[in-house]
C-alpha cells in the first residue's frame, strides 16, 4: 500500500473515530437527561472537520517553510522509546505499590471518578514526559 493511500486511510479513521466519539456523547447525555438533543450534530461535524482543515493548513504551510526536514530522528525515537520502557514499569510498580497499600488500609471499594482522575494525572505525566523527551 502506498504512504498517500495509508494517509488517507489514517485520516478517514481519525475523523470518523472522532465523529462516533461526539455521537457517543451525544447518546450519554440523551441517556443521562432523557432528551436526545441532536442540534449538537451540527457543531461536532464543524468542529470535526474545522479542526482537520486547520492542521492541513498549518502542515502545508510548516512543509512550504522547512521544508522536508523531519520532525524526530533515531536519536529521539530511540531517546522516547527508552523513555517509554522507563515509565510503564515505573507505573506499574507504583499502581502496584498502591493497591498493596490500599488494600493493606482497608480499603476494598474504589470510587470509578478516582479511578478517572489517576488515570487522566497518568496519560498527563506521560504526554508531559514524551514533550521533554522529545526536546532533548
Amino acid at each position: 500500500m502506498s504512504p498517500k493511500k495509508l494517509q488517507i486511510i489514517t485520516w478517514i479513521v481519525i475523523i470518523g473515530c472522532f465523529l462516533i466519539g461526539g455521537l457517543l456523547g451525544i447518546y450519554l447525555i440523551g441517556k443521562e437527561t432523557g432528551r436526545f438533543n441532536y442540534d449538537l450534530l451540527l457543531p461536532i461535524c464543524l468542529g470535526t472537520f474545522g479542526g482537520f482543515l486547520i492542521f492541513i493548513v498549518f502542515s502545508k504551510f510548516k512543509q512550504k517553510r522547512n521544508g522536508n526536514v523531519p520532525d524526530i530522528d533515531e536519536r529521539s525515537v530511540s531517546l522516547i522509546q527508552k523513555y517509554f520502557l522507563i515509565a510503564l514499569y515505573v507505573i506499574l510498580l507504583a499502581s502496584g505499590a498502591a493497591l498493596l497499600i490500599a488494600y493493606s488500609l482497608g480499603i476494598e471499594y474504589i470510587e470509578t471518578g478516582l479511578l478517572i482522575f489517576c488515570l487522566f494525572g497518568l496519560y498527563t505525566i506521560l504526554g508531559l514526559g514524551t514533550l521533554v523527551v522529545k526536546r532533548l
